[in-house]
């Protein structure tokens, strides 16, 4: 049986994060910490691009989770004790791990969390993403490319000859004039008589990008407002789900998934909840035996 509430419910009501961004990701991030939690997101505006950036200047160090986690530190590096709450959000682009030639956004926020003592961190994996490079040698070509991702309402960035390309690069583009001009620009520069084009996925230069953030922000928020059975420390929810559901003809183990594990952010106490699908057996047609 649960404990009585030991902190209250939002732990976070009146409480400010800090959210350590370039990119003005409080945007996308901000509005469901203050509908769930009433809690306040501040940016703490540093540059990020020194840990890694999407065009390749500086090659990110480390994972995408370590990334983030070292964001975080940032604030209470640079801001000190007065800081209990640090956020920070780092994404990855490329092929769906799951679903071949298909690109995905892959996004992580970090929270670490010093009054209750514990780090948190969820992601999420998109297919609602305009990811997408190329190499060009006309100005066709260019606006097709400018079409077909979103342009101008998502910007781009354009450089001579080819991705390894560092300088001169054109970023934030986001305008028919300006992409026109940084074109001619890379064209002159170009050793090999093309432009490499490519989505700029920093956040605010991305409204596809920011509303996946916003999505994962929710996901977050749900996690924070939920409380340990056990400590009461927020952070409760699923963390893993494992298959095995057995076939309703052969009861053989099947890839779908039997139940789903929910943890503690802080303590080590979990719990097995059925599978959110509700069934006890898996359809004949998803099994290897019954259908090789």
């Amino acid at each position: 049986m649960a404990k009585h509430s030991l902190i209250p419910r939002s732990a976070y009501a009146g409480k400010c994060i800090v959210l350590t961004t370039k990119h003005a990701k409080s945007i996308a991030i901000a509005p469901p910490f203050f509908e769930k939690l009433n809690a306040g997101v501040l940016e703490y505006v540093v540059d990020t691009d020194q840990l890694g950036t999407f065009s390749g200047e500086v090659d990110r160090r480390g994972n995408a989770i370590e990334c983030a986690r070292e964001k975080c530190d940032l604030a209470f590096d640079q801001l000190g004790d007065t800081v209990e709450f640090a956020l920070a959000s780092e994404g990855s682009f490329g092929p769906h791990p799951f679903i071949p030639f298909l690109p995905c956004d892959h996004e992580i926020l970090y929270f670490i969390d010093r009054r209750h003592d514990f780090h948190l961190h969820v992601s999420h994996v998109s297919e609602k993403t305009n990811y997408r490079k190329e190499s060009i040698n006309s100005l066709e070509e260019l606006l097709k490319f400018a079409d077909a991702v979103q342009f101008p309402s998502h910007a781009l960035i354009l450089r001579p000859s080819g991705s390894e390309t560092k300088t001169p690069i054109f970023k934030g583009i986001n305008c028919q004039q300006e992409l026109e001009k940084a074109f001619e620009e890379c064209m002159k520069q170009s050793a090999k008589g093309n432009v490499w084009v490519e989505t700029d996925m920093r956040a605010q230069f991305n409204p596809s990008r920011m509303a996946v953030i916003n999505e994962l922000a929710e996901k977050l928020v749900d996690r924070l407002a939920a409380h340990c059975p056990t400590c009461d420390t927020p952070g409760w929810g699923k963390v893993r789900a494992e298959s095995g559901l057995p076939c309703q003809w052969c009861k053989s183990e099947t890839k779908m998934t039997s139940h789903e594990i929910f943890s503690c952010a802080k303590c080590s106490y979990e719990e097995m909840h059925k599978s959110p699908h509700g069934l006890l057996y898996a359809d004949p047609g998803s099994c290897e035996f019954c259908n090789p």
